[in-house]
């Protein structure tokens, strides 16, 4: 997907976009720079370069005699996604109480084997929507390979769909978690105390639940809203105890 795009997405105008990747590219640079890298009028920029930096993307100093401004890391991009997020989920509660109750029943699915819960990994693709994740990264990717996993997160980070994990810490985890920043993920280790013998995904509104059993793993896939409401709210719960904002 087109960096612009991506950032459009979070929600910037498309001038906003232009004048801070604009500004990305140029370091610290005047207004008039900007502008004529951002290919726009002056005084458009100046007022876009102000909003922008009371969203906290773009700071000004001054060197000789001159205002320079500065577009912040784009780190600050995921920052902001995850204020929104926060801010939704204080309202979250109150947004459910309004959800009216259709009455339709769960859709529940069985899966056996490497290859059925395979299935599941291209469902989770296939639904379009970010992913929450409960794990044991060492024994998810002994189960799935190593060569089917890296092509999973290629094609999730090609859909642009972010994931959280919570997963023990090891080696192997530590080294996903570094990766975090380049695979739109972000992965936290959860307290020594908490044992996992399965795995979860929470996506859409739906939730799976995978066994672990290497000699014949089985995967539950339950499409039903209040489950899925049930399982987020578990999840960050979880997330909180591991460090997660």
């Amino acid at each position: 997907m087109h960096l612009k795009a991506v950032i459009e997405q979070l929600g910037y105008s498309p001038q906003e976009t232009a004048v801070y990747l604009a500004a990305l590219e140029l370091g610290g640079s005047t207004a008039t720079d900007i502008a004529a890298k951002a290919r726009l009028p002056r005084t458009t920029v100046n007022l876009i370069i102000n909003s922008l930096n009371k969203k906290g993307l773009m700071n000004a100093y001054i060197q000789r005699k001159r205002k320079i401004w500065a577009a912040e890391n784009p780190e600050r991009l995921m920052i902001t996604v995850k204020e929104r997020e926060a801010a939704l989920k204080l309202v979250l509660p109150e947004l459910q109480s309004l959800r009216h109750d259709t009455g339709v029943k769960p859709t529940v699915r069985a899966y056996g084997g490497v290859e059925e819960i395979r299935q599941i990994m291209n469902d989770i693709l296939e639904a379009k929507h970010h992913i929450s994740a409960i794990l044991s990264w060492d024994e998810w990717l002994n189960l799935l390979g190593k060569t089917y996993m890296e092509d999973f997160i290629e094609s999730r980070y090609r859909q642009y769909l972010r994931i959280r994990i919570l997963t023990p810490k090891s080696k192997a985890a530590s080294a996903l978690k570094a990766r975090d920043g380049e695979e739109l993920r972000t992965t936290q280790f959860l307290p020594s105390s908490i044992e996992i013998n399965n795995c979860n995904f929470i996506y859409a509104n739906k939730v799976a639940i995978i066994s672990l059993n290497k000699k014949r793993p089985v995967g539950i896939l339950i499409e039903d809203q209040d489950i899925h409401h049930t399982m987020e709210v578990l999840f960050e719960s979880m997330w909180r105890q591991s460090g997660g904002a």
